[in-house]
């Protein structure tokens, strides 16, 4: 099977991945009867609540395009904060509309790297804005539930799912503190290359199959896994050859998690300004409104649901995103499935409206003059 086949196989999966989760929600609902109240939501929406939150996600993605440019700047790229920000809502528009929740990153970095001559160094910073982005996450989840997981783990609503809630945010965690430790620290990764076997060098071919470590204490692993672990270490090594470009520059680092970190708690403010807008008291006579749900559980929630979303298993995140909002904010009492479902397909338009500036910027490139140098201080070294 050639590589192009099995790509076409895998979009294939993830496009009937999504609508089977998606059909499989609006299926069960409706045979509630609840979803002939769907409109009733919107009727009775208070949408100056939605316009605040489109200004958020207008401003995080502005933020974020700050954060991108201090990547950028490390590596000698001088351009104008307009024009890093053109080219970063260009990648979020093709977020919302590639099959991957990162598809947009490679369109960024592709056209970054036409104008400005620098193709790994465009890739490189396009990759370490990711992981950056990831760190916020991770240090808003770990927050949310180091001062909000007593109350998850007590309530018995939400009891049932708190185990999983703590397993995935300190799995992400841990995995990418141990990530930046073998990239960036020399020690740590010539001690993984070690035990993967990827590092061969002074050994014959003979003994290269071989991990030494392993060898020594007789580990009985087979061809298959040998090979895997070799493999990780490789892809570890290039990762740490990519980004050396950034070893001598914590501070700017420092700065981007401290970006990243603004911009998740902006994320989980825009998720509960969409379920402001359609919260209310719900009585007899009025339908459309959502009871109750305290900002605690918005911090607690979303992370996970971020971290489950950009698992490559479906198409932009689509269903994915809303079984796992049905499933954390349907363990709440006097939340439906209903109320979920309109949370996270509401939050998804409003993210979804905003990136459509990106797709206007990517059709009058040319006009707005995309590439712009920016009068920006070159850092020591550079």
């Amino acid at each position: 099977m050639t590589e192009n086949i099995k790509k076409k196989l895998f979009l294939f999966l993830r496009l009937v991945i999504s609508f089977s989760l998606i059909g499989y929600i609006f299926y069960t609902i409706n045979t509630e009867g609840k979803l002939s109240k769907l409109p009733d939501y919107f009727a009775e929406a208070n949408y100056w609540w939605l316009a605040l939150a489109s200004l958020f996600v207008l401003s995080l993605l502005w933020t974020g395009s700050i954060r991108w440019g201090l990547l950028l700047r490390a590596q000698g790229v001088r351009l104008s904060r307009i024009s890093v920000f053109m080219y970063y809502m260009i990648g979020m528009f093709f977020n919302n509309f590639l099959p991957s929740t990162v598809g947009g990153d490679f369109v960024k970095a592709y056209y970054l790297s036409k104008t400005t001559g620098k193709t790994a160094g465009s890739f490189i910073s396009v990759l370490m804005d990711r992981l950056m982005g990831m760190g916020g996450l991770c240090v808003v989840a770990v927050s949310a539930c180091l001062f909000g997981g007593r109350s998850l783990w007590l309530n018995p609503h939400t009891h049932t799912y708190a185990l999983p809630i703590f397993f995935i945010v300190g799995g992400v965690s841990l995995g990418l503190v141990l990530f930046f430790l073998v990239v960036f620290n020399d020690r740590v990764l010539n001690l993984f290359l070690k035990l993967s076997g990827a590092d061969t060098d002074g050994e014959t071919p003979a003994e290269a199959t071989e991990p030494s470590i392993m060898k020594e204490r007789n580990f009985s692993l087979s061809r298959k896994t040998r090979a895997w672990l070799r493999k990780i270490g490789e892809k570890i090594q290039e990762f740490h050859q990519a980004m050396y470009i950034y070893k001598g520059h914590g501070k700017i680092l420092g700065e981007t998690l401290l970006i990243s970190t603004g911009i998740w708690v902006m994320i989980v403010f825009v998720a509960w300004m969409v379920y402001m807008a359609f919260h209310g008291v719900p009585v007899s006579a009025v339908a459309g409104k959502i009871s109750t749900i305290p900002l605690r559980y918005f911090f607690l929630f979303v992370p996970p649901i971020a971290v489950i979303m950009s698992i490559p298993i479906s198409f932009a995140g689509l269903g994915t995103r809303e079984a796992a909002f049905i499933i954390f904010f349907g363990t709440l009492p006097g939340i439906k499935e209903l109320d979920a479902l309109i949370i996270s397909l509401t939050f998804y338009f409003v993210y979804l409206a905003i990136s459509m500036i990106g797709g206007a910027i990517y059709i009058f490139k040319d006009k707005l003059r995309l590439h712009r140098e920016g009068g920006l201080p070159v850092f020591k070294g550079e």
